[in-house]
């Protein structure tokens, strides 16, 4: 009988390689427009306010946003309906890309480049001075991002008071639907704000809170009250007692909050219940009440 021929080798599986996180600075590339991002947010949404506007019946209006920090790039789905999609999975909170990750918004597909920096060369041996002007290379220098200026937070707290008190007035003269007009884009600039990463302190977000109920009071409009809860969703706060207390009276009148919206807010405080003290986790008990009234 033959001898069998010899085995042949598998040649062996090519080691996986960990996908190389993606740094900034960075273009955003979405309908075959660039979008450079350096540091800081880029909202993208159905708004024009937003930096990447996709005008879709799909898209939310402020459906997500981009962040360049010195810890890499994140993806955040801001609560929108339909959803964020990395590389096909759906995302919930916010998600740190690597390089050749691809997002889904709408119909609308985002990529994500590195900005690629020449390497500062080595600095040359001194020599002698020079008696005269060398022609040559310019000398190469060093870009120095600029500071962000400090957030005026007492004059626009300043401002919404001013404005809710001109509010509140009208309404008392029976003349409340003048109010969203004067009160509406003040408060739609904080959550915007909020969304790009200011800095919303505690009593602004409170103080919009209450002026968000009233015009839902006073337009029967629930979706003051989502603002209410997007606003303290954003900024990672529980709802004081007083404004969840506000809350829960003017839903017997007005109506109904978006019950998708709380659910998400809550879920956000569930996934670290330990860290709460007893007054958050009765709060946290009294919203799970809430988001079961149909």
């Amino acid at each position: 009988m033959a001898a069998p021929p010899p085995a042949r080798l598998r040649p062996s599986a090519a080691p996986t390689l960990a996908p190389k996180p993606l740094v900034g600075p960075i273009v955003v590339q979405c309908q075959g427009v660039e979008h450079e991002l350096r540091a800081g947010s880029l909202l993208v949404g159905r708004l024009t306010e937003c930096d990447v506007i996709i005008d879709e019946a799909l898209v939310s209006r402020m459906h997500a946003r981009v962040c360049v920090t010195s810890d890499g790039v994140t993806l955040e789905d801001l609560h929108s309906t339909n959803g964020v999609y990395v590389n096909g999975a759906r995302i919930v909170h916010a998600v740190n890309l690597s390089v050749g990750d691809r997002a889904l918004i709408g119909t609308q597909e985002l990529t994500f480049y590195e900005i690629r920096t020449d390497p500062v060369p080595p600095p040359s041996t001194p020599g002698p001075p020079s008696s005269g002007n060398v022609i040559g290379d310019p000398p190469t220098k060093a870009i120095v991002q600029p500071q962000p200026l400090p957030i005026p937070i007492t004059a626009r707290a300043e401002a919404l008071e001013l404005l809710g008190t001109l509010a509140r007035r009208l309404a008392n003269e029976n003349k409340a639907h003048q109010a969203p007009r004067m009160l509406g884009p003040h408060l739609q600039g904080i959550l915007r704000g909020a969304h790009s990463g200011l800095l919303v302190p505690d009593a602004l977000s409170t103080l919009a809170s209450e002026y968000a109920i009233d015009l839902a009071h006073w337009t029967s409009d629930t979706r003051w009250l989502d603002y209410v809860i997007e606003l303290h969703l954003v900024t990672k706060r529980l709802l004081p007692k007083s404004v969840l207390a506000a809350l829960q009276r003017s839903e017997r009148w007005v109506g109904l909050m978006d019950r998708q919206l709380l659910e998400y807010y809550i879920a956000g405080f569930a996934s670290r219940s330990k860290e709460l003290n007893q007054a958050e986790k009765s709060s946290l008990a009294v919203l799970r009440r809430m988001s079961k009234k149909k």
